[in-house]
């Protein structure tokens, strides 16, 4: 008789429980026992791979959204035209209802206008136009006492007596004008009375000032010719000095060229620099003297300058070649260091092997198999 295994919902649980754990275990393996990944760090192409592949992601995520905002402006701008169509058409709408409301439905069209005309009273005729008025009856009760229909006559006699009443208000105003007009003539006559008047005394007044004006003239002219006269003296006694003076700078030292009018009184070798004319030939003689020597000192002194520069410099040369010597002496001593040090190295070295050798062949002659080290890491706990 078959046996079969029934299995329940729990087992199935745990079962996938199970799986799930061995799996996470796998993992951790592969992570744990990576010495590469748990030395140096995480993968790195891993991560430019993932970056890549999200920024390839993020491109097409804008990229989306910049055409989602494509359709939503296009959308917008189609829905603002239809507004800005539906708009007009409106405004022309109502455009043509307004005109049709002007030009075929007005108030005076209509049938009952005369019910609501607000000037129907005034457009209306009178009840009674007089009192003989065919309309009246006897019961009509539109005659009273104290009634004016004879307005529009005693209106007219008003407006003919104020006619009246103005015309002698113009001529009495008439009148007061002309009298202002004489008197203002009067007036006009006694000013240019006054002004001749004024004017005879002004005219006496400047034929004084005048004769005044003409004594003074004569009076400067006068002055005039003795200040003329008295510049004229002046100048010539200023001609006649100028003309001394000069005779005398003639014959003064400063144009002879004195040379011992240069000469300082306070100092013997300072000279006067305004009154100073040159250099005596003596002086000259000893000045191109002087410039000699000058030169012959300058001769000697760069002379003296390169046998030093010389001298320096051979200097520098013997400094140079027996630095160059303690040069090839220390490399010399280096050398033979290192040939020294290295056959010390080579020594060690063969005793280092030799040494090994003898671990290898005697002391450490059993050697672990690899099932010996297989046993351990096995499990990342």
């Amino acid at each position: 008789m078959l046996k079969f295994v029934i299995t329940t919902k729990e087992d199935l649980q745990e079962a996938a429980k199970l799986e799930k754990r061995r799996q996470y275990e796998e993992e951790r393996k592969k992570r744990i026992f990576n010495g590469k990944q748990r030395l140096i760090g995480l993968d790195h192409d891993a991560l430019e791979k993932q970056i890549e592949e999200k920024s390839k992601l993020q491109s097409i995520e804008d990229e989306r959204e910049r055409k989602y905002l494509e359709q939503t402006q296009r959308r917008a701008n189609i829905l603002r035209a239809k507004e800005i169509e539906q708009q007009r058409e409106s405004k022309a709408i109502k455009t043509d209802l307004n005109y049709y409301r002007c030009r075929f439905q007005r108030k005076e069209l209509a049938r009952e206008y005369d019910l609501n005309n607000p000037y129907r009273i005034t457009n209306a005729e009178p009840v009674r136009i007089a009192d003989d008025d065919p309309r009246l009856g006897i019961s009509s009760a539109q005659i009273f006492l104290g009634e004016d229909l004879n307005e529009a006559d005693r209106r007219q006699a008003q407006r003919n007596q104020q006619k009246a009443w103005l015309e002698q208000q113009m001529k009495e105003r008439k009148q007061a004008e002309e009298d202002r007009i004489k008197a203002e003539n009067i007036f006009q006559e006694s000013m240019k009375a006054r002004d001749q008047r004024l004017l005879e005394m002004s005219m006496a007044e400047r034929e004084n000032q005048y004769k005044i004006k003409e004594s003074i003239r004569l009076y400067n002219e006068m002055l005039a010719h003795e200040k003329q006269a008295n510049k004229r003296l002046i100048q010539q006694q200023t001609q006649e000095d100028n003309l001394a003076e000069i005779y005398n700078m003639l014959g003064s030292d400063m144009l002879t060229e004195n040379p011992d009018v240069a000469q300082s009184k306070i100092a013997l070798n300072k000279k006067i620099a305004y009154m100073y004319k040159g250099m005596t030939p003596q002086e000259a003689e000893l000045f191109r003297a002087q410039q000699q020597e000058q030169l012959e000192q300058n001769k000697q002194r760069k002379y003296e300058e390169k046998l030093k520069e010389a001298i320096w410099d051979q200097h520098a040369i013997n400094t140079s070649r027996a630095l160059t010597l303690k040069q090839l002496e220390q490399q010399r001593i280096e050398k033979a260091q290192k040939e020294e040090q290295f056959r010390a190295n080579k020594e060690l070295a063969q005793e280092q092997r030799a040494r090994r050798e003898y671990m290898n062949k005697i002391v450490f002659k059993n050697q672990t198999s690899d099932e010996y080290w297989a046993q351990f890491n096995r499990t990342t706990r």
